[in-house]
């Protein structure tokens, strides 16, 4: 049986440990509702989007009508852009949605855009090939701030290089729960848009739209500002989800810490109780030798 010093020891220390999973708890939770904040408030607005890209591409199908991002390729390479998280302690977050895109880029021989710290080191050390780190960025608040990510999947399709892209994320449906999902980004075509819009939100009644001058120019003009928001969107979902899963983590961290101090304690108690019924015997003991 442990001594009460050691017991007290072990106390301390978790009850330091407690401390820290607390302070994170906190801190993730005011990121989860701020990240949250921003993901909900952009659903719509991507949902709206590819519905509208949907439509515009039924309006241009068996025209003559071209654009880079909606051609299909039958030879080519599979780029799969993966986001993750550059800090680990949010529990099954990065592994869930690594496992589904590891499967994926098997399956496929993609090579890899890994977003966050925990998906470079994940693909480099099984050997997969990572054309694009990105990492140390922290929280997208701004559309913006992700401009930078449509652009370069733009340029690399552009390129001719690849048939496809796909983009491996974790979406956000509450804070107890999170779902790995894997979208096709690039080349649009409706019956992804459809499968997209699906499962982020339902489907909803098909519109019928007048566009000026023609549904081809705004089709054109629009590709680009459409992939965006799907990038950014999905960098929101990813941010909102990692930081409900920090903050789940924390919090299952430090109710385990307190109950691990109540058995601590009791155990503290009994071992010192121990102490004490043996300080006295050995008295009562001496005292009766001495009479």
């Amino acid at each position: 049986m442990p001594t009460s010093r050691a017991v007290k020891k072990r106390i301390r220390a978790t009850k330091n440990i407690s401390q820290i999973t607390k302070a994170m708890e906190a801190v993730s939770a005011v990121k989860m509702r701020k990240s949250q904040d921003f993901a909900l408030r952009s659903r719509p607005y991507a949902l709206a989007a590819l519905r509208i890209l949907g439509n515009l591409s039924d309006k241009v199908s068996g025209t003559d009508f071209y654009s880079s991002l909606l051609e299909k390729r039958e030879a080519g390479k599979t780029c799969l852009v993966i986001v993750t998280s550059d800090k680990g302690l949010c529990g099954a977050f990065n592994g869930n949605v690594l496992r589904k895109a590891a499967e994926l880029a098997r399956e496929s021989d993609a090579e890899i855009i890994a977003i966050g710290k925990k998906g470079v080191d994940f693909f480099k050390k099984r050997g997969f090939k990572v054309i694009k780190e990105i990492t140390g960025v922290g929280d997208y608040g701004a559309i913006d701030e992700t401009k930078f990510l449509a652009d370069l999947l733009k340029e690399i399709y552009e390129s001719g290089e690849y048939k496809e892209i796909y983009a491996a994320y974790t979406n956000f449906l509450s804070v107890m729960k999170q779902e790995p999902q894997v979208e096709k980004i690039l080349p649009f075509d409706s019956e992804s848009i459809k499968k997209t819009v699906s499962l982020r939100g339902g489907a909803e009644g098909v519109r019928d739209y007048v566009f000026e001058p023609s549904a081809a120019e705004v089709l054109q003009e629009l590709l680009p500002m459409l992939l965006e928001i799907q990038v950014y969107h999905i960098i929101l979902e990813a941010n909102a989800s990692e930081h409900s899963a920090r903050m789940l983590a924390m919090k299952n961290a430090s109710d385990n810490a307190e109950e691990l101090i109540d058995t601590l304690t009791l155990a503290y108690n009994k071992a010192r109780q121990g102490q004490i019924t043996k300080e006295l015997t050995e008295i009562t003991a001496g005292v009766a030798a001495m009479e």
